[in-house]
């Protein structure tokens, strides 16, 4: 079985492209359509597993070296999930502790 795509290069990259861009666009691009920290973590999470499905597909196929090849892939799509998860963690304590000195008067929490 011949895995090339139909159409050949010349159209499936662009395509392919144009998808990858589309994707990340919500979780990274700094515009009026990136979700917020919730919406980013659940959006990754989320897409991670899906993501992995047609390599699963294809270690099923008796495609082995492909299918572990696109779940590679993939690994950068669980690093930003966990990368952006501490990112919102750690503003979330920073305003905890910011409004807690604030509302005791206490100054700046960072510099104790």
């Amino acid at each position: 079985m011949d895995l090339a795509p139909p159409g050949g290069a010349l159209v499936a990259e662009p395509v392919l492209l144009a998808s990858a861009v589309l994707f990340w666009l919500p979780a990274v691009a700094r515009t009026r359509h990136r979700l917020d920290d919730p919406g980013r973590c659940l959006y990754l999470f989320l897409a991670a597993p899906l993501l992995d499905l047609p390599a699963v597909g294809m270690v099923a196929a008796g495609h082995t070296a492909a299918g572990l090849a696109m779940i590679v892939g993939m690994l950068p799509v669980g690093i930003a999930a966990a990368a952006v998860t501490w990112s919102w963690v750690n503003r979330e304590e920073r305003e905890a502790l910011a409004d807690e000195a604030a509302h005791l008067g206490g100054g700046d929490p960072v510099a104790r």
